[in-house]
């Protein structure tokens, strides 16, 4: 399996693995994809596309994507988190050309969304951004999961020579820029697949889309250890130990901005850990909500679709447990002061045997 392989089955129109995959049925027949315009001052709108599951009256579990991702890319989170009672919302950004009018902007999404606070998880570039964000509001940031990322962005400004001319850009030469730090050598099968995925999500975004993405990449920031009021107890770092297109002293960096952070480190996975190694990343992510008191609250909808017969099953959920429109109040809870969370030992003990 090679990249040289996924050009050929897109030049075929073929599928993904992943995308006639059943765990993807069931995503696509659970949750439809929502849009939001969410204006910054005087600026133009930009559209946010979201998936948005789960129980509304839980601190939801947002989720951003890499350079190359969209908000599908978690869709195997959604399908297994969901389930058990947890909120997760998936984005996919529209155009920004400054971190700070990112953090405007995502700050205006969950306005509209009528969202308190939140959980975020992030890769790569997402996950650079949703620091960047914690230090802006971080009144709405409850925790972190940092997945395959980054504090810095010299090391990307620096290999951008042509960084000031992304926005002139037509859009294939910027998704053969995104294309190029793909894997190109053999790999193991489920590896494989992932970056198929990728590969085929990164062909829906638009040329303003990628543009963004490569603009924030790049773009020198102020950023530095101790910016961040967010306690290191409510961070969790999930890395993977095998060849990834981030340098290794990025990812020790990242440990020095957080020493007393949570360490989950993937024996392999890619880049894209949270497709081609998902079960790991999933128990990873609901030990770093339970450590936190976030213990998900079951429907009977719910507790039938988390059923492991009904897993690969899709079961129509009553209008009280599907997306809401944005008129919805969402209400955002926090673990109460009488309520003792679990250790994190018998977090992951208890999820270890669900998963197993």
């Amino acid at each position: 399996f090679g990249l040289a392989s996924f050009s050929r089955q897109r030049q075929l129109g073929m599928p993904s693995d992943y995308t006639s995959s059943e765990s993807y049925r069931l995503f696509r027949s659970w949750v439809a994809q929502q849009r939001v315009n969410v204006a910054v001052g005087t600026s133009a709108e930009k559209e946010w596309k979201y998936y948005d599951y789960g129980p509304k009256d839980v601190a939801p579990l947002i989720m951003i994507p890499g350079a190359s991702g969209t908000a599908e890319v978690f869709f195997k989170q959604i399908v297994s988190l969901c389930p058990k009672g947890y909120r997760v919302i998936s984005v996919q950004f529209g155009f920004y050309d400054t971190h700070e009018s990112f953090c405007q902007g995502l700050d205006w999404f969950m306005d509209r969304l009528q969202i308190t606070n939140a959980h975020f998880f992030g890769t790569s570039l997402g996950g650079f951004l949703i620091q960047l964000f914690a230090r802006f509001r971080p009144s709405r940031v409850l925790s972190l999961v940092l997945n395959n990322t980054f504090c810095d962005t010299q090391f990307f400004h620096d290999n951008a020579p042509c960084a000031p001319m992304f926005s002139l850009m037509p859009e294939f030469m910027l998704k053969r820029i995104l294309l190029s730090n793909f894997p190109q050598q053999k790999m193991e099968s489920e590896m494989a697949n992932s970056v198929d995925f990728m590969v085929e999500q990164l062909e829906t975004l638009t040329g303003p889309e990628i543009a963004s993405r490569l603009i924030l990449n790049t773009l020198l920031s102020d950023f530095k250890p101790g910016d961040l009021t967010l306690p290191h107890d409510n961070i969790t770092v999930i890395d993977t130990l095998d060849d990834t297109i981030l340098p290794d002293n990025m990812h020790e960096e990242v440990f020095k901005f957080y020493p007393d952070a949570r360490v989950a480190q993937i024996k392999s996975g890619g880049n894209f850990p949270y497709l081609s190694r998902s079960e790991e990343v999933n128990m990873h992510v609901e030990v770093h909500l339970r450590k936190l008191g976030q213990l998900g609250t079951l429907s009977p909808e719910m507790k039938a679709r988390a059923s492991p017969s009904n897993s690969l099953r899709a079961i129509p959920l009553s209008s009280s447990s599907s997306s809401s429109s944005l008129s919805t109040t969402t209400a955002t809870t926090t673990p109460s002061n009488d309520a003792t969370p679990p250790s994190t030992d018998d977090a992951v003990e208890d999820v270890q045997q669900e998963v197993s």
